[in-house]
């Protein structure tokens, strides 16, 4: 329906107020914008007034109270965030009564916005949209009833894996897969992107984290996902691989097929220390700068630093500052790098000669020259992105369960990205000062990034400026955001003929239970409903064959989106063994400082014997005569220190 069909005019009559509210709503959300009910007058507990505004009628109430908390770095109390404009959009709806039958009708309609609409991929953000349908409604009870999960029915063969991402590429140029198997016909490795993954390399791309990750498939095949920072600061996905073992060439393989995928290599990219991957950078990516992850360094300080320096708070003072400050030169960093050797001992320590011997690939001193390497920080950004998909990712999966549990993933990392952008087109920032260029800036940057902007302009006040790093186009919202790399928009479109299908499964779903839910309070009519529906399945099952096995199947086939092949060409891999496998099983050998921690970390309990609490029972208690469980007792608590667990 067109929006001026669902216009409000002056004077147009509607037979209740429910109706005419529920018909200004139907407006707002084609239009693109969210109502709210301003005001009531009722007489005798009749309603004669009824008001309706936009919800960004109206202004915050505590500006300037914000505006103190904003230049005190939001320390006072929590920063708040007002989506109001002083919108003059409403409507009012006054009652009258027709042939003694109340009766509204609209007296009064203002329709000009002083803000913009909300765009089309923003719509199921806005509060309107968001309520639970009566399909919604209807899958969570019966979820709740039956207390279990969805079933799985069906094993797919890891070559439906490859089947579908072939028709996706025949219907889609923007997607790109290849694999690799070995002299038995097994698969070893596979890559995959599509134009989506590919449209976030493009504009978020100039620095890529890559690292490897186990347990999310029942082949142990290693899962590698290609990820970075997007305008928002949050991981987004670049595109993904799997590979059966951890050598350079498996690495050089995927950054291979990633570097043809793209067409441009990344300026920078972040790891832990593997070697493999490192010579697979220095063979693949040779005009890439190479940087290792911070996050991973700093983890393994409380197991390679001496023991007698864990509970040294001064020590941890001034390895932090050495190691993590942006604003040192190399020359200054080395200086303080030897003061803290010599100082606290460590000349004979070997992990500290390493990473001293290896500071170019990890100190952020030596990566000032590289445009915003201050601002994109390595710490965990793939360790949070391997959370992140552990959630959807499990070991039990096949590689058919693996893609689509790892599409899943992508959805909903999509929605999260588009649910900021619909924030920052919606929410009125809280400025600090009175400057006109920070005004400006909350027009232009990402609210994450807006909000590093308003601590330097409130530090600088009068005397600030923008600074490089925060200029570039990268950080500002979706809309203004530039391509890093170039591309064209209409080049990394996916396309899929099964779209048009869901969408109008899903409205049938959904007008058929908005019906049950309507006619379920009159008999006859839900009588003549069911009446209805079932002369309606008879006149097309007249035309319908019988459903065969072979149709279940193939409808069980269309469910997974996948079809199952007669012949397989590509069998499932072994199960591989990975270098952390043996954290898995019995094979992993303990060291004593690591029994200690685990003992110490473990729960304390009340012994019967003693009545003490702590590491021990009745049957190995010190108290006891024989005094058998004493030294079991306390084989770790002596050895153990509390300040172990230092990170």
């Amino acid at each position: 329906m067109e929006e001026a069909e669902l216009k409000p005019v002056v004077g147009q009559c509607f037979q209740s107020l429910d109706f005419a509210i529920a018909f200004y709503d139907v407006y707002a959300r084609a239009v693109g914008f969210d109502t709210r009910k301003q005001g009531v007058k009722k007489v005798e507990g009749v309603t004669i007034w009824q008001y309706i505004v936009c919800t960004r009628q109206g202004k915050k109430r505590t500006e300037e109270e914000d505006m103190v908390n904003a230049r005190h770095g939001f320390t006072l109390k929590r920063r708040r965030l007002s989506n109001r404009c002083c919108c003059p959009t409403k409507i009012s709806l006054r009652y009258f009564s027709k042939g003694g039958r109340p009766r509204y009708k609209i007296h009064k309609f203002v329709e000009a916005h002083n803000h913009t609409m909300v765009e089309v991929q923003h719509k199921p953000f806005m509060t309107i949209n968001r309520k639970l349908t009566e399909v919604h409604e209807k899958f969570i009870l019966d979820c709740s009833r039956a207390n279990i999960g969805p079933t799985l029915t069906f094993k797919f063969m890891k070559e439906m894996v490859l089947d579908e991402m072939r028709r996706k590429k025949e219907l889609s140029d923007a997607f790109t897969y290849h694999y690799e198997v070995n002299s038995e016909n097994q698969l070893v490795a596979l890559f995959w992107c599509d134009g989506v993954l590919k449209r976030n390399y493009h504009m978020f791309g100039d620095i890529v984290a890559f690292d490897s990750t186990y347990n999310t498939n029942m082949y142990c095949m290693i899962f590698c996902p290609f990820t970075g920072k997007d305008n928002h600061g949050r991981p987004v996905t670049f595109a993904a691989g799997l590979v059966s073992n951890e050598k350079t060439g498996a690495f050089a393989w995927l950054f291979k097929h990633f570097i043809e995928c793209m067409g441009v290599a990344p300026k920078m990219i972040v790891i832990d220390q593997d070697l493999g991957m490192r010579s697979a950078i220095e063979e693949i990516l040779v005009g890439t700068r190479h940087r290792w992850c911070m996050w991973h360094i700093m983890h393994k300080l409380s197991v390679k630093a001496p023991k007698r320096l864990l509970t040294d708070e001064h020590f941890k003072k001034d390895f932090h500052a050495c190691v993590w400050s942006e604003l040192h030169e190399p020359e200054e960093f080395e200086e303080m790098w030897d003061a803290i050797i010599v100082e606290y001992g460590l000349e004979n320590v070997g992990w500290f000669k390493t990473m001293y011997r290896h500071r170019k690939y990890w100190i952020p001193a030596y990566f000032r020259d590289f445009p915003l390497g201050s601002m994109i920080r390595t710490t965990s950004v793939s360790e949070s992105e391997n959370s992140f998909y552990k959630i959807f990712l499990k070991p039990r999966l096949n590689l058919a369960e693996f893609y689509l549990s790892f599409n899943n993933a992508l959805e909903s990392q999509c929605n999260s990205n588009a649910k900021l952008d619909y924030a920052d087109s919606t929410i009125v920032p809280i400025l600090a000062t009175d400057q006109p260029f920070e005004k400006h800036a909350s027009t232009l940057f990402t609210d994450s990034m807006f909000r590093r902007v308003q601590e330097e302009i409130v530090e600088g006040c009068n005397r600030c400026r923008i600074v490089d790093k925060y200029s570039e186009s990268r950080w500002m919202k979706t809309t203004l955001a530039k391509a890093l790399h170039g591309y064209t928009a209409d080049v990394f479109q996916n396309t899929d003929a099964q779209y048009e299908k869901l969408i109008l499964s899903n409205e049938l779903t959904s007008i058929f239970f908005s019906c049950l839910a309507s006619y379920q309070s009159n008999m006859d009519t839900l009588r003549a409903f069911v009446g209805g529906m079932r002369d309606l399945k008879s006149s097309i099952d007249t035309y319908s064959p019988p459903i065969s096995a072979v149709e279940k199947r193939r409808m069980v086939e269309e469910f997974y989106g996948m079809v199952r092949l007669e012949v397989v060409e590509v069998h499932p891999p072994d199960v591989i063994q990975t270098k952390g496998s043996c954290s898995t099983n019995s094979k992993l050998i303990i060291s004593k400082r690591e029994k200690a921690i685990k003992e110490y970390n473990r729960p304390l309990r009340r012994c019967m014997n003693c009545l003490e609490m702590g590491h021990h029972d009745s049957r190995n208690c010190p108290e006891n005569a024989n005094g058998k469980g004493k030294e079991k007792c306390l084989m770790y608590v002596h050895e153990v220190d509390p300040e172990l667990c230092f990170v």
